[in-house]
C-alpha cells in the first residue's frame, strides 16, 4: 500500500473510516513524529511531571502518597486478606492481588493469543470492525469514540461479551484467540465473585449476582510504539461504570496510572498480578464507601502494549442505588436510582474527557 499523506484527515480517514487503526497507521507509515490529531490539547495533557509518584509509604492518615497495595489471596478466608481489600477499596479504588491461582503460563498464553489477533492482516481484523462485525459479541475498534472525540487515543481494541447462558456464544470469535479468551473468563470470574463477597460482606449486605455480575466483558487493548508518548495518550482518563474490573496488564513500566487526589500513581506491572479497580457501580450501591477513580494509560515510545481488562457489572435492565443496607441508620442517598443500561448509553456516547459519569445521577 502506498503511504498515505500526513495531513489529520486522511489519517483519521484512514486509520478510522477505512478501518486500519493506529496499528495499520504505525505499519504502513511508521511516523517519526506524532501525528497532530492523536496530540492532546494542552489543557488536557497529562505530562510526564505530573505522572512521577513522589517516594511514599502505605497508610490512612499518612501524609505521603500511598503505593498501589500488592495484596497476597493465596488463602481468601484469611482475616487481613479482606481487610486489605476493603481498605484498598475505600481508599484508593485500586489494588493489585498474587498468589490468585492463575499461572504466569496461562497469562502469557493469552498475551501471545491477544498480539496474535493484532498481528492479523488488517482485511482479516477489519472483519470485526463495530458496526459491521462477522460477531454480536466480537468488536474491533480504535480509540474510545472517534466520532466525539477532538483528539484520537493512541489505542486499538477487541471487545469481547460473555453470554455464558448460550452454548456458542463464541463460535464466531476470532480463531487466533478465541480459546484463550473463553478460558480467561472461566478464571476470572470466580475470582471476581470472591472479592464482590468480600465487598459485599464489608456493607453487611446481600446482593443478587446478577445485580454484580450479570455482564461480563473483556477488552483486549492494544497501544502500539508511539512516536512522541508526552504529546498523547494511550487511554484518556476516565472512571469505569461497571462494578469490578480484572486488569492482566503486561510489563511495560510508565503504562498504568489512578488519580489520589491532585496526584496520578503508578499502578507497576507485578510477575503475575492482576490488577484490581472498583467501577461506578460499587460506588453508587456502597453510597461512596467505596471510591470508583480516574485513571489512564500512557503509550510508550519503543515498545508495545497489550493489556486485558475483564468487567464484571450489573445485568443490563439492573436498577442500581445505594444499598438500604448502607442507609439503614438514616444515611442520606448520594445518588438516584439508575437503570445500568441507561447508566452505559450515557457513558459510550461520550469521549475521554475526565468528566465522571457519575456526577450525572448524584442527588443534591
Amino acid at each position: 500500500m502506498a503511504p498515505i499523506g500526513l495531513t489529520d484527515v486522511a489519517i483519521t480517514d484512514f486509520v478510522v473510516n477505512q478501518r486500519h487503526g493506529v496499528k495499520g497507521l504505525v505499519d504502513v507509515i511508521s511516523p517519526k513524529t506524532l501525528p497532530s490529531c492523536y496530540i492532546q490539547l494542552p489543557e488536557k495533557r497529562v505530562t510526564t511531571e505530573k505522572l512521577i509518584m513522589e517516594a511514599a509509604t502505605t497508610g490512612r492518615g499518612s501524609l505521603s502518597t500511598p503505593v498501589i497495595p500488592v495484596i497476597d489471596v493465596s488463602d481468601w478466608k484469611d482475616p487481613s486478606v479482606a481487610e486489605e481489600i476493603c481498605e484498598a477499596a475505600a481508599t484508593l479504588g485500586f489494588f493489585q492481588i498474587v498468589n490468585h491461582g492463575v499461572s504466569v503460563d496461562e497469562q502469557n498464553e493469552l498475551r501471545a493469543a491477544g498480539r496474535g489477533f493484532f498481528d492479523l492482516p488488517t482485511e482479516e481484523k477489519k472483519r470485526y470492525w463495530e458496526g459491521s462485525s462477522v460477531s454480536d459479541t466480537a468488536w474491533y475498534m480504535t480509540s474510545f469514540n472517534p466520532s466525539k472525540e477532538a483528539k484520537l487515543e493512541w489505542r486499538d481494541y477487541l471487545k469481547f461479551e460473555y453470554l455464558s447462558d448460550q452454548v456458542d456464544f463464541a463460535a464466531t470469535w476470532p480463531t487466533v484467540c478465541r480459546n484463550e479468551v473463553v478460558n480467561h473468563s472461566n478464571r476470572m470470574k470466580p475470582i471476581g465473585r470472591k472479592i464482590l463477597e468480600i465487598l459485599m460482606n464489608n456493607l453487611n449486605a446481600r446482593v443478587e449476582e446478577q445485580t454484580l455480575m450479570g455482564t461480563l466483558r473483556m477488552n483486549v487493548n492494544y497501544y502500539p510504539e508511539c512516536p512522541d508518548p508526552k504529546l498523547t495518550v494511550g487511554t484518556g482518563y476516565h472512571c469505569d461504570i461497571n462494578t469490578l474490573t480484572l486488569l492482566l496488564q503486561d510489563d511495560i513500566l510508565g503504562s498504568l496510572y489512578a488519580r489520589y487526589g491532585d496526584k496520578w500513581l503508578h499502578i507497576p506491572p507485578v510477575m503475575g498480578a492482576i490488577v484490581v479497580n472498583i467501577g461506578d457501580m460499587l460506588q453508587i450501591l456502597s453510597n461512596d464507601r467505596y471510591k470508583s477513580v480516574e485513571h489512564l494509560v500512557m503509550a510508550s515510545r519503543f515498545l508495545s502494549r497489550i493489556s486485558f481488562a475483564y468487567y464484571c457489572g450489573p445485568s443490563y435492565d439492573s436498577v442500581i442505588e445505594p444499598l438500604r443496607e448502607v442507609l439503614e441508620k438514616g444515611e442520606k442517598p448520594l445518588y438516584k436510582a439508575t437503570m445500568y443500561s441507561d447508566y452505559m448509553k450515557y457513558y459510550f456516547a461520550r469521549p475521554h474527557t475526565g468528566s465522571k459519569t457519575i456526577e450525572s445521577i448524584k442527588l443534591p
